[in-house]
């Protein structure tokens, strides 16, 4: 679509000691088998549709989009270019780590929206169609093609006889009409994903492989919504209502058609996940895959303390760490001898992924943080620019908007520097003027206290920082460590103060109405945690949804993004420019190593898990120097800029 064409250009972004062991780990996996053959990197050599409609039911004729189903006056995309390395090797394992166990392995319902769920999904279930991370052009999935009616309000897929679930199930038009049903059953208690598929009207299966989705109002991102939809079997869901899919589908998965199945043996709940890869995966050999998907098993190990985690990388004991939120780990815990023999190594990766928002946010509910200028205050007394230097080592940079490095991006919004002077004349506007025999501010005979909850230990530096500057002007702070499980719960219960997060991206259009309309800030299970009421947000926001034109949305977020900003419902903090991460010498990865738009968890689109292989030369030199203490490997360059030049190239600018 010429839409997410034109919005791309929005995404050139600027977001100890320990020995090795004797013995490389074995794992359970297969090992890659060396390549011997030659590799085509043209992708015309890998069909879009290889094997096309063989296996369609011969009773479904070609009109109806069975077997010779020709597309005339239908869209689909056959020119797109290949995401993975055709060089990829399948087989092996790779080890990573969970900072905590989710919660729920629900994939819809309270608390499913953890960081790991996304990763699940990703690798389990798939969509009507996905959008290429280099063009954000759509491309088939489960449907080969889409039609969109000249009302704007009524779309048409048609699916891949080919597609089949875990159970051997083929993907049909039913599944769409179940799944929309599912989603949008009330007793799931999901009020995200009941009004985003409630702007469809139940969908209608004109046949086996065609279905029609019809929205109830004519909104730019209804056909993305029915186009991302991910499906589920309906076999499956038949017997299955929202609420008895909350008490049984704890810790077990619907069937998906992805690439990967977590069976519930492959769940030891509190310690780890392993997927394994489907050895019947209906799309392995389709242009979209072509070097994706190629670890045979991913374990997800939960190792909450992050030092921990950083010796069992040094030991081989985990191959793979994500670096975020803590520039003096990556500085000064990767410079030991596994890192300078190559053992393990550490790579910055800078693409286009839309920076998260990381945030400490207010519980506006609660008084005194429904004072604005309370909330003002305390943002001027949070030295952002102090720990970015002393403790961040200048990697981060600060952030400034809720859409940072992006063309909505409000250049007008307030820098909000250090400034106590500046606070405690606002505190004092707000009434808190007095203070008491320990020098704490007070109003009405009361201090000014609040609690701060957070669930990462590698936070308390700066947060201990900010605890002091707080204290110097009169403000208690305590400080509350708690699991994430325990921190997610409390903040989607409402049950904090003011909390420490960060928003990921689900999508590269933003999406505001579930984090800041008003109809989410009353009811709990919504990321509108702070409780932001605002009609002209609210306006906003509802222009935004109704507008075709791409250019007119730019200036509707970039306003958005300026109340945002002045509200100070958060204090925002800082983003990292590059996609950081530390893994065993084994690897081979595309160039790039990550997708345009991808974070190494790859749930926005491909990253470490689906496009990442064990090269096999490179794991047999890196068993050897495990063995030999005085073998180096080659070390790569730490700084990976491909995807910068790459957008200079195509007109872009990073």
């Amino acid at each position: 679509m010429r839409a997410a064409t034109l919005v791309l250009t929005g995404f050139l972004l600027i977001e100890g000691c320990g020995g090795a062991t004797t013995e490389a780990p074995k794992s359970g996996a297969s090992q890659p088998d060396s390549r011997t053959a030659p590799v085509s990197v043209n992708k015309n050599d890998y069909p879009v549709f290889p094997d096309a409609d063989a296996g369609a039911d011969p009773a479904v004729p070609a009109e109806q989009g069975g077997k010779g189903f020709k597309g005339e006056g239908w869209q689909t995309s056959a020119d797109f270019d290949l995401i993975g390395d055709p060089h990829a090797i399948k087989g092996g394992s790779m080890r990573s780590q969970m900072i905590s166990f989710p919660g729920t392995l629900r994939m819809a319902g309270p608390e499913w929206n953890s960081e790991d769920n996304y990763i699940f999904n990703a690798l389990v279930y798939e969509q009507l169609t996905n959008l290429h991370p280099n063009t954000l052009e759509y491309t088939p999935m489960l449907a080969t093609h889409w039609r969109i009616d000249p009302d704007q309000l009524t779309y048409h897929f048609r699916i891949d006889p080919n597609a089949r679930y875990s159970d051997g199930t083929p993907v049909t038009a039913d599944d769409v009409v179940a799944t929309w049903k599912f989603l949008t059953d009330k007793t799931l208690n999901d009020p995200y994903l009941n009004t985003q598929y409630g702007k469809l009207e139940m969908p209608v299966a004109e046949s086996k492989y065609i279905v029609r989705v019809k929205a109830r109002r004519k909104e730019w991102d209804c056909f993305l919504t029915a186009a991302t939809m991910r499906l589920f079997p309906a076999n499956a869901l038949k017997n299955i209502t929202g609420k008895s899919y909350l008490s049984d589908y704890n810790f077990k998965l619907l069937p998906g058609s992805g690439p990967y199945i977590i069976n519930e043996s492959d769940i030891d709940k509190g310690k780890s996940v392993t997927l394994h890869r489907r050895k019947d995966y209906w799309a392995g050999k389709y242009r979209w895959n072509v070097g994706q998907n190629n670890f045979e098993e991913l374990k997800r190990v939960v190792v909450r303390d992050e030092n921990l985690a950083i010796e069992q990388l040094k030991k081989g004991e985990l191959d793979f760490y994500y670096v975020r939120g803590n520039p003096r780990v990556w500085m000064e815990q990767f410079t030991s001898e596994p890192f300078q023999r190559g053992i393990a190594v550490k790579r910055s990766f800078f693409n286009n992924y839309p920076a998260d928002v990381a945030f400490i946010a207010f519980n506006m509910r609660r008084k005194p943080f429904d004072d604005l200028r309370v909330r003002k205050a305390m943002a001027l007394l949070f030295n952002r620019d102090q720990v970015i230097e002393k403790l961040f080592y200048k990697l981060y940079l600060p952030l400034n908007s809720y859409y940072p490095a992006t063309i909505y991006e409000n250049p007008d919004n307030p820098k909000t520097s250090y400034n106590p002077q500046e606070a405690l004349k606002l505190l004092a506007e707000a009434g808190w003027s007095t203070r008491d025999s320990q020098g704490r501010l007070t109003k009405n005979g009361q201090p000014l206290q609040v609690e701060i909850l957070y669930a990462r230990q590698i936070f308390e530096p700066w947060l201990t920082i900010y605890q002091e500057d707080l204290r110097k002007a009169g403000i208690t702070a305590n400080l509350r460590l708690v699991t994430f499980e325990t921190s997610f719960k409390l903040e989607m219960q409402r049950q904090f103060d003011v909390a420490v997060g960060a928003w990921g991206v689900g999508s590269p259009f933003p999406n505001p109405r579930p984090e800041y309309h008003s109809e989410t800030a009353d009811p709990e299970n919504t990321n509108n945690i702070q409780g932001l009421k605002d009609k002209h947000v609210d306006e906003l926001i509802d222009r935004y949804d109704h507008e075709f034109d791409v250019q007119k949305r730019v200036a509707i977020l970039r306003e958005l993004d300026g109340a945002f900003a002045n509200s100070y419902q958060y204090i925002l903090r800082w983003y990292d420019p590059a996609q950081r991460v530390a893994f065993t010498n084994k690897f081979g990865m595309p160039q790039g190593g990550l997708s345009r738009i991808a974070d190494p968890d790859g749930t926005l689109a491909p990253g470490v898990f689906q496009l990442w292989w064990i090269d096999p030369d490179r794991e047999t030199k890196w068993k050897e120097a495990m063995r030999n203490p005085s073998m180096k490997l080659e070390i790569p360059p730490e700084d990976d800029k491909y995807w910068v030049e790459y957008g200079k190239k195509q007109g872009g600018s990073n």
